[in-house]
């Protein structure tokens, strides 16, 4: 009998089982680390800004309820690069595969582990697109060589790049201090 696995591995023994998003085991600091690996907006700026960073760049300006959402923009992508099948074969072997298909397993997964709001109207959602296009017009003016028209983000400062591991933390205590909102579907914490 062979018995198959989906899963995502994660930073620090964590994982997302997508057979049984129940059984997972993930930790904020897990998959910020993740995004910290990857670049927000590779090859179009000089300096690599993670998507970590990014991410908590575009939840400043965003309202608070939906902070979740945007401090989780770009994860389901990046982690359906990491996912893989595992199976069990009838002689003792196991074998892993890239999984086929949408990975619809994965966006349930992802929306049982990061907190909604109970719901998201139109309006809300063009909100994020709106902050989401600010922050990169607001990056790629600071760290490219381009000047790019178009709404920005109004910072005090310009943009320092953080290393990927101290983008990761701040990610990490970011959501984890975003997800307490009592607006939010309460969930078991991550």
């Amino acid at each position: 009998m062979n018995e198959t696995v989906s899963l995502i591995p994660l930073p620090e023994r964590c994982y997302i089982n997508l057979s049984h998003p129940g059984s997972s085991k993930v930790s904020w600091r897990s998959l910020g680390i993740v995004l910290g690996r990857v670049a927000a907006l590779p090859n179009l700026t000089d300096m690599f800004l993670s998507q970590a960073q990014f991410n908590l760049l575009s939840a400043r300006f965003t309202p608070r309820p939906l902070q979740p959402l945007m401090m989780t923009s770009g994860l389901q992508v990046i982690l359906a690069n990491l996912a893989y099948v595992e199976t069990d074969c009838d002689n003792g072997q196991t074998t892993l595969q890239k999984p086929q298909g949408g990975l619809c397993e994965l966006a349930k997964a992802l929306g049982d582990l990061i907190p909604r709001p109970v719901k998201l109207s139109r309006a809300e959602s063009s909100k994020l697109e709106e902050i989401r296009h600010a922050a990169t017009i607001t990056a790629l003016n600071q760290l490219s060589r381009r000047s790019l028209t178009g709404p920005t983000l109004p910072l005090a400062a310009t943009i320092k790049p953080k290393s990927p591991e101290m983008a990761a933390l701040d990610w990490a205590e970011t959501m984890e201090e975003c997800c307490r909102h009592p607006s939010l579907k309460q969930r078991d914490a991550a």
